[in-house]
């Protein structure tokens, strides 16, 4: 059922768990495994060169790297996207659409309170609007 298995990536502890769950049902289903970072979009245009135009290919490098990286170790064929966005959750609906996935995988912090309502859950965001299941894995399990 699930082939083609989507993570949101931000190099957290939550998305750390996140790929390790993805890379294990990978393992178990015959899956394969995507990468997905999404950079903060800017309002303004700004020119090439600048640190904002910098955190963009490190981010892709890095994601490029971990994902080589995987591949390698875990013998799971793992590939990467990176989108431009200031909204992750919508970003990652926007990823699937177009590139296809059978399952959005992600990390939580399990915020609560104030700092939820601020920061909002991206999570939850996509548990209510995306077209494919979605698996949030949480604090508790082990890295």
């Amino acid at each position: 059922m699930f082939k083609k298995l989507v993570v949101g990536v931000d190099f957290s502890e939550s998305s750390d768990r996140a790929v390790k769950a993805a890379l294990q049902l990978a393992r178990n289903v015959g899956g394969t495994v995507v990468l997905v970072g999404v950079i903060p979009a800017r309002t303004e245009i700004v020119p090439s060169g600048t640190a904002e135009d910098r955190v963009g290919g490190t981010i892709e490098t890095r994601l490029r790297d971990l994902a080589a990286s995987l591949s390698q170790s875990s013998g799971i064929a793992v590939d990467y996207g990176v989108q431009v966005s200031a909204d992750p959750a919508a970003e990652l609906i926007r990823f699937v659409a177009k590139w296809g996935g059978d399952v959005l995988i992600v990390g939580t912090a399990a915020r609560t309170g104030l700092n939820r309502v601020l920061v909002g859950s991206v999570a939850e965001r996509l548990f209510h609007s995306a077209p494919v299941p979605v698996l949030v894995v949480g604090p508790n399990v082990a890295p």
